[in-house]
């Protein structure tokens, strides 16, 4: 057993890169190096899927995470370095994983652009030298990314959910210079969320006689909205998200898996910061879903905002977020906790159910060390 450390646990805020030596980025650089570019590689070295999979299949590389959409310029203080025990498979799906990938690349670029000021910032010329060879080291990591990224491609994903209901995806790659487009790609809170829906409709309130509408927010693939739509009969569904790039993937997705109806899905573009509550969204919805998009501290407060103004007052609202144990991501679900308090102390919104999920052979991230599903609604 190894041990791994994330780019997004041992990358420095850059925000801070002026009280940086350069004995401090040549260490950052070299760990980075060894990251995606390791001296003995493992038995897989190309981050890229090609194969179609279903749900049970051993070989799914999926990742249950979201991006490192935090900026840079915050004064945040640098976290711990952390380390958790992988076996070799589990290293090269870290390493295969597009969202470390995407922050370290946002990193790299932007270590670059700031690099001029760094330089000036010392006197000593030996440590000038210094910093102007790691900048030239930094562009050949740069090099180094686009070369791998050139073999990246889309993947269509098929899946099928208790026997019968069979969904199909596109995962298409994300964007090396835009880390706000992991909404590309199927995560593993998703696909766990769509099992267990499928598997007990009624659990979920997908069994009622009339008519549902259902929302998904930060729908990304689409996969919960399709699911949604093959399990209830003449439902509305709305599903939101916000880059472009993920709503024309996510349209479709959509036109895929329903080749003769153009509006059992509507797809909109939906803003948690800023959202506009006009049609579609003047209407409270039965049934609200989401999956793996907290990966802000803000977001669990932006989300419930939304709710306030979105659920019916017998409405619920189902939220599947991952158990991530390192890097900056760690520990969202308790963001979450502190919004959404529990319905014995408190009136609103609550949390009416809270369950931990072991993760799933084959499913999800190595860093995941399992989901935390959380049913909310108004107090009684």
């Amino acid at each position: 057993m190894s041990h791994i450390i994330l780019p997004t646990a041992f990358l420095p805020p850059l925000a801070r890169l002026r009280t940086f030596s350069g004995a401090h980025v040549s260490a950052s650089l070299r760990s980075l190096r060894d990251f995606y570019w390791p001296s003995v590689p493992s038995r897989l070295t190309v981050p890229v899927r090609k194969a179609s999979t279903r749900i049970h299949d051993q070989s799914v590389p999926d990742s249950g995470y979201a991006s490192a959409e935090e900026d840079d310029d915050d004064d945040e203080e640098e976290g711990e370095e952390e380390s958790v025990g992988l076996t070799d498979e589990d290293e090269d799906i870290l390493r295969a994983d597009p969202l470390e990938r995407a922050f370290a690349i946002k990193w790299i670029t932007g270590f670059i652009s700031r690099s001029d000021v760094w330089i000036e910032d010392t006197l000593d010329e030996a440590e000038a030298e210094t910093r102007r060879d790691l900048v030239e080291e930094a562009a050949q990591i740069v090099s180094a990314f686009a070369g791998d990224d050139e073999t990246e491609c889309a993947v269509t994903r098929s899946f099928e959910f208790n026997g019968s209901v069979e969904v199909e995806l596109n995962d298409a790659p994300l964007s090396s210079e835009d880390h706000t487009s992991v909404g590309l790609q199927s995560w593993a809170s998703s696909i766990l969320l769509a099992e267990k829906m499928c598997a007990s409709p009624g659990t979920f309130g997908l069994d009622k006689s009339w008519p549902l509408r259902v929302l998904e927010l930060g729908a990304g693939t689409g996969l919960l909205s399709i699911v949604v739509a093959k399990l209830v009969e003449a439902p509305t569904i709305v599903a939101t998200d916000y880059h472009p790039d993920v709503l024309a993937n996510l349209s479709a997705n959509v036109q895929t898996n329903f080749p003769c109806s153009s509006s059992v899905i509507d797809v909109r573009r939906f803003d948690w910061e800023s959202p506009d509550f006009g049609h579609p969204m003047d209407t409270p919805f039965d049934i609200i879903l989401a999956a793996d998009v907290i990966y802000h501290a803000k977001h669990a407060e932006w989300i419930k905002g939304c709710i306030e103004r979105l659920l019916a007052s017998d409405g619920t609202f189902w939220l599947m977020i991952p158990l991530r144990s390192t890097g900056r991501h760690e520990g969202m679900d308790h963001t979450v906790e502190a919004v959404f308090p529990e319905s014995e102390t408190a009136s609103g919104l609550v949390v009416l159910e809270k369950k931990t999920i072991g993760r799933q052979g084959g499913v999800g991230r190595a860093d995941e060390g399992g989901y935390k599903l959380f049913k909310i609604g108004w107090a009684i």
